[in-house]
């Protein structure tokens, strides 16, 4: 049993150093990805609009899945369209990443900040970090599920102030951009 915790402790650091290593490249190759996304969409289609919305919320990065929908609007793409694929494929990175985050939750977090400060950090998170997952939600702020899973947040402030909001910003987004372009 400990050979299998073990396991997972590195298989933990090795999707943390990852995530980090995905936010610090999407900040200085912003430009970069947002023109591959763009092309990969205009391209190929609904299919890899749908995977651009899962990858883009289930890995921390710098690019906001909000920028499909600019893009989809500026393009002259049904935006109606592209932004309900758009929306699924969001609400599925949020599922996949809350749960991937709660798989690593403990056996990471629980290591880099002691018992004490974690016990402290996962009451704070239900108690205080619901404002910013609901207004990171919301906006093109940085949302990402694994971290609030693995800081503790529950499934249902999750739901609530996260995967509900976060609905709601994409269909306001979406009138946003279909009354703009």
């Amino acid at each position: 049993m400990k050979k299998v915790g073990a396991i997972v402790k590195i298989i933990s650091v090795i999707f943390f150093i990852l995530m980090i290593f995905l936010l610090l490249y999407s900040i200085f190759n912003y430009a970069g990805i947002r023109e591959l996304s763009r092309n990969l969409m205009l391209n190929y289609g609904l299919g890899v609009v749908f995977l651009l919305a899962i990858f883009l919320d289930v890995f921390p990065q710098y690019l906001s899945v909000h920028m499909l929908l600019i893009m989809a609007g500026i393009a002259n793409l049904n935006i109606w369209l592209v932004g309900s694929v758009v929306t699924v494929g969001t609400f599925f990175a949020s599922i996949i990443g809350f749960w991937l985050g709660r798989l690593f939750e403990d056996n990471f977090f629980f290591e880099i900040f002691g018992e004490k400060n974690y016990r402290k950090i996962h009451e704070g998170m239900n108690r205080h970090g619901k404002w910013y997952v609901a207004i990171s939600a919301i906006s093109p702020l940085p949302y990402i599920p694994i971290i609030f899973a693995a800081l503790g947040m529950s499934w249902k402030n999750f739901m609530i102030y996260g995967v509900f909001p976060r609905i709601l910003g994409f269909i306001a987004t979406i009138i946003f951009v279909a009354v703009v372009f």
